[in-house]
C-alpha cells in the first residue's frame, strides 16, 4: 500500500503540473494510481484538493492552504534522509540558488572556483534575476536580495548594506548640464527602473524623500539600467559595486554626492526548515563574506 509520504509527492507535483496525466509521467506511475493517490488523500482528510475539468487541474482553496505544508514536510524528510545518509561523507549534492545578475556576473561567478576547490562534489544551479522567487514552489535552496523584504516564512540572514551612487554619461551632462543641487534636476531625464512597464515618470530618492522625474525609458532589469546611463539616456542611480569599473574609466561620471539614495540592505534568504542541509550550510558561510568584501559598506 503506498504510504502517506508517496501520496503527498504526487499531490505536489500534480499540482505543479496541473494535469494528472502529465505527473504520472514525470513520476514514471501509472496514471491510476496517481488518480488514487489523490482521492485517498481527499477522504482520508475529508477536503477538496483540486477543481478537474476536462483540460486542466486547479487547486481549491483547501488545496492551496495545504501545498506549502506538504512541500516543506516533504523536504524536511528527503533532508532528513541525506542528513543521516551522509554522516560520515564529504559534503555533495547540488545546490539551486538565485540573485541578481549583476551580483552572479561580476562577484560570484569570478570568486566560485575557490568554492570548488573546497567542496569538489557539490554542484552548483545559478540563475539570475531580481525578483522575489518562491523558493519551495520553485526548488531553489536560497536567493540573494537587495532591497527591503516583504514579510515572509523565510529565514533572512542580512549580510550587509549597499551603498548607492547617482551617475550618468559625460556625453549625457555635456548635452544637458551637471547638476549641481536638487533643484536643477527639474532639467533633467531619469531612467527608470521598475518591475513592469508603462510608468512613464522615474522617482529619484535623496535622504528619506523623493522627486517625481519625466524620463523617456523605462527598463526592468539591471543590465539595461546601466546600459542606458552609459548610451546617455539620462541619470541613474545604483549599488556602487554595479558601477564602480566605469566611474574608474570615465564612462560614467558621479553627480549629486550628498543626494545620493539610502543604503539597500542584502540578504540571503532561504526556506524556514527544521534541517539546513550541510552543502547548503557551507554554500552560505563562503558566500555571505563574499558578498560583504565586494558589495557592502564597510563599518
Amino acid at each position: 500500500m503506498m504510504d502517506r509520504l508517496q501520496q503527498f509527492e504526487i499531490f505536489i507535483e500534480v499540482a505543479k503540473r496541473e494535469s494528472f496525466s502529465e505527473a504520472a509521467l514525470r513520476l514514471d506511475l501509472p496514471r491510476s494510481t496517481v488518480t488514487a493517490a489523490i482521492q485517498n488523500l481527499e477522504a482520508s482528510y475529508k477536503v477538496r484538493l483540486f477543481q478537474r475539468t476536462t483540460r486542466r487541474v486547479s487547486l481549491t482553496q483547501d488545496g492551496k492552504r495545504i501545498l506549502p505544508e506538504c512541500q516543506n514536510l516533504l523536504a524536511d524528510y528527503q533532508l532528513l534522509e541525506q542528513m543521516i545518509q551522509t554522516h560520515h561523507q564529504d559534503y555533495q549534492g547540488i545546490i539551486k540558488v538565485d540573485m541578481p545578475s549583476r551580483i552572479s556576473h561580476q562577484i560570484v561567478v569570478p570568486a566560485i572556483g575557490d568554492f570548488f576547490q573546497q567542496y569538489p562534489h557539490i554542484r552548483i544551479q545559478l540563475h539570475s534575476s531580481d525578483h522575489l522567487t518562491n523558493l519551495v514552489e520553485q526548488e531553489v535552496d536560497c536567493v540573494v536580495r537587495v532591497g527591503i523584504l516583504e514579510n515572509s516564512s523565510l529565514i533572512a540572514k542580512t549580510v550587509g548594506h549597499l551603498s548607492m551612487v547617482n551617475c550618468a554619461s559625460p556625453t549625457y551632462l555635456q548635452t544637458f548640464g551637471v547638476p549641481q543641487q536638487l533643484k536643477d534636476l527639474h532639467q533633467h531625464q531619469l531612467v527608470n527602473y521598475q518591475n513592469g512597464v508603462g510608468d512613464q515618470q522615474g522617482t529619484f530618492f535623496y535622504g528619506d524623500q523623493y522627486i517625481k522625474l519625466n524620463t523617456r525609458l523605462s527598463v526592468n532589469n539591471t543590465e539595461a539600467y546601466i546600459q542606458a546611463a552609459r548610451a546617455g539616456l539620462g541619470i541613474i542611480q545604483v549599488p556602487y559595486y554595479d558601477v564602480y569599473q566605469d566611474l574608474l574609466s570615465g564612462r560614467l561620471v558621479e553627480i549629486l554626492k550628498d543626494d545620493v539614495c539610502p543604503s539597500l540592505p542584502l540578504n540571503v534568504l532561504y526556506p524556514n526548515r527544521h534541517y539546513i542541509p550541510r552543502r547548503l550550510d557551507v554554500f552560505m558561510s563562503w558566500l555571505i563574506p563574499l558578498l560583504q568584501r565586494q558589495c557592502c559598506i564597510r563599518s
